[in-house]
């Protein structure tokens, strides 16, 4: 299940996916993103949701230094399981990465409730989402909390892939990753249409 929400705000669309990272050594970080982790819908609420259009308040601000570290930890700690578990040594960063990352899930290594395992395979797969579609890892801020999240340029349009994953595994829904990556896509396309639709001026 990858947990989608749209909202409309001035013309903007944007894209929630699984947005939480957690993480032990995130100072004050890790129980606001729990917090928000918690407010995720399940499966039949997000069927019958209504979703609203309202305006959300959010900052968007780069990395620190710190938090760049802690995603660092989690690309070393999925990369070195990886290594371990299945013999894979060379992570690209790309679409070729894909079919590693389903021979962890398909040989269950990891069990379900292995959080941090899960999330740190998620900032791998984030990785693998930047790299082919020109996005950039930010911090995304809004009522609910601060989680990374990666952005398309300078537009209100993010992917939120670390616990895209954990997610999943929380609902017990089948994970495809090549058929997670089509539909991120998909969504990435959407908002170069988005981009490119004309502006009508207002005229006085």
């Amino acid at each position: 299940m990858t947990v989608l929400k749209s909202v409309s705000s001035k013309g903007s669309l944007w894209v929630f996916l699984s947005i939480v990272l957690t993480s032990s050594t995130c100072i004050g970080a890790a129980e606001v993103e729990q917090t928000f982790e918690k407010s995720v819908l399940t499966p039949e609420e997000l069927e019958n949701y209504q979703f609203g259009v309202e305006k959300t308040q959010f900052v968007v601000e780069e990395l620190t230094v710190g938090q760049l570290h802690i995603l660092d930890l989690k690309r070393k700690a999925a990369k070195d399981l990886l290594a371990r578990k299945i013999g894979i040594i060379s992570i690209r960063g790309n679409r070729k990465d894909l079919h590693a990352f389903q021979q962890l899930i398909d040989r269950r290594i990891l069990r379900d409730n292995q959080v941090e395992e899960w999330q740190a395979l998620g900032v791998l797969f984030g990785d693998v989402i930047a790299n082919e579609f020109n996005m950039t890892w930010v911090l995304f801020k809004d009522e609910l909390g601060a989680s990374k999240a990666l952005r398309w340029r300078t537009t209100d349009n993010f992917i939120f892939p670390v616990t895209l994953f954990s997610k999943r595994v929380r609902f017990g829904d089948p994970i495809n990753v090549q058929q997670i990556y089509d539909k991120l896509a998909d969504e990435v396309d959407g908002f170069k249409k988005w981009e490119r639709k004309p502006r009508f001026k207002k005229t006085s």
